[in-house]
């Protein structure tokens, strides 16, 4: 039987609360005996799922006073008893009733252990618990959505499906093949059914694409001339100072990068190097790195300042980076407008006119952003984010894949049984249905202690 464990489930800092999670077969024999009223006599088990005021206390000393919600197996987060107590959230305190705890039964919780516990009890599925540790990490609004959308059961709820319908079909072929008199031959109505599952695992790596997006953010490279306002613009992206500005031209010789926010998603900026003709060995380092970063980035802000004539370095930006993809950004507007506009819309399908260092205008950016990179209707829906989740999808369809080729070519079915069964073995790696133990402990062991 598994023991009873214990844990902080809230940040190691002070805080004004702390939460201390209890879970397993004794825990309410451990902290019911733990827990006084203000004369010290020990109280009478409240109603499950209401919280009552108390103290925790010894028959030497009192601890804290808590707020104790008591949690009846299999209705909790575990499917076990469990106790959760809101303690005052002072480090010392909190390790003195843990402290406490463990005296008195309680095993102090490896990291992932209540999820576990709740992965093994049936109370998640891998896509879910995944989710959980995807909320916590979260730091952009469509990671958010999208890991909310996961534990909902949304995502799961669709593999599930697809998991039991080649364990049907599979069992359609066993059947035939042990019974061939008494069953019509099933072929080509598992061929076509196959096919259907195939089109859902296709939808399902498409939508991974965006999932990937969601998980690993946009890179974005931030390139102009001299002086055009490139270190203000990231400035002002990020609602701080951080990059060095200056009149003179040419301040930024080096790549400085830092994340943020843009729509739905997190971002990681790199203010580059002005790119013009120089000698300067130092600088012609610096527009190298520029150009490298410009190169890997997935989106590239080409910044011109607004206020002067266009030069040769902006032509040869725009020619470098005009298109589709990327974003003409023109500065400087609160001042006369003296470039050539119309040539860099002619080269850029996408402009936004600001000023960089009043602000104005840059909010175009962030909606340029948002409707280039639509992620919100898949983050609502629910998609794969993870390598190994795409991995074994990927691994399923390949042996769908198989499975129809040799219906097609006249294979006999124990033969397509044989990819059937691996491409359910796949899919049920994905939600846990068929997952190992070693699997179990790699996914676990990425979780915070307490959760």
């Amino acid at each position: 039987m598994a023991r009873t464990i214990c844990a902080i489930a809230t940040a190691p800092a002070t805080a004004a609360l702390g939460l201390i999670r209890i879970s397993g077969p004794d825990a309410f024999e451990i902290v019911g005996p733990l827990l006084k009223n203000k004369n010290g006599e020990a109280i009478a088990l409240p109603q499950m799922r209401r919280s009552v005021f108390c103290r925790v206390a010894d028959e030497q000393e009192v601890y804290d006073e808590v707020i104790a919600v008591f949690y009846k197996g299999p209705h909790s987060y575990t499917g076990e008893d469990s106790v959760e107590l809101s303690c005052h959230g002072g480090l010392y305190v909190l390790n003195s009733i843990l402290t406490l705890l463990i005296r008195h039964g309680c095993k102090l919780a490896e990291p992932g252990a209540f999820s576990k516990r709740a992965f093994l009890n049936g109370k998640l599925d891998l896509v879910r618990a995944q989710a959980v540790i995807d909320l916590i990490e979260a730091q952009s609004r469509a990671e958010q959505k999208n890991a909310l959308s996961r534990m909902e059961g949304r995502l799961s709820g669709r593999i599930r499906a697809l998991y039991q319908q080649l364990i049907d079909l599979n069992s359609t072929l066993l059947a035939y093949i042990d019974f061939p008199e008494e069953i019509e031959e099933p072929e080509a109505a598992v061929l076509e059914k196959l096919k259907v599952i195939r089109s859902q695992l296709d939808q399902l790596l498409e939508g991974s694409k965006k999932g990937r997006l969601i998980e690993e953010g946009l890179q974005i490279a931030i390139v102009g001339a001299p002086n055009a306002g490139k270190s203000t613009l990231l400035n002002q992206l990020l609602g701080y100072e951080r990059s060095i500005v200056s009149a003179r031209p040419g301040t930024t010789r080096d790549m400085i990068a830092e994340g943020c926010r843009l729509g739905d998603l997190k971002c990681r900026l790199a203010d580059t190097a002005g790119m013009r003709r120089t000698q300067d060995p130092i600088e012609l380092q610096g527009i190298t790195i520029a150009k490298r970063e410009a190169e890997a980035a997935q989106v590239v802000f080409v910044v011109f300042d607004g206020s002067q004539e266009m030069q040769k370095e902006d032509y040869d930006l725009a020619e470098a980076y005009g298109g589709a993809h990327n974003l003409a950004v023109i500065n400087k507007t609160d001042l006369p407008i003296k470039i050539n506009e119309q040539y860099i819309k002619e080269k850029f399908k996408h402009t936004v006119n600001i000023s960089a260092q009043t602000g104005a205008g840059c909010s175009a950016i962030d909606g340029w952003i948002r409707s280039r990179f639509s992620v919100a209707d898949a983050a609502a829906q629910g998609v794969l984010t993870s390598a190994m989740e795409i991995q074994r999808i990927t691994e399923a369809k390949e042996k769908l894949t198989q499975a129809i080729a040799g219906l097609e070519e006249g294979f006999t079915p124990d033969l397509i049984t044989i990819d059937l069964t691996e491409a359910a073995s796949a899919l049920g790696e994905v939600t846990g249905q068929t997952v190992t133990e070693q699997m179990i402990e790699q996914i676990f062991s990425r979780f915070c202690v307490g959760k």
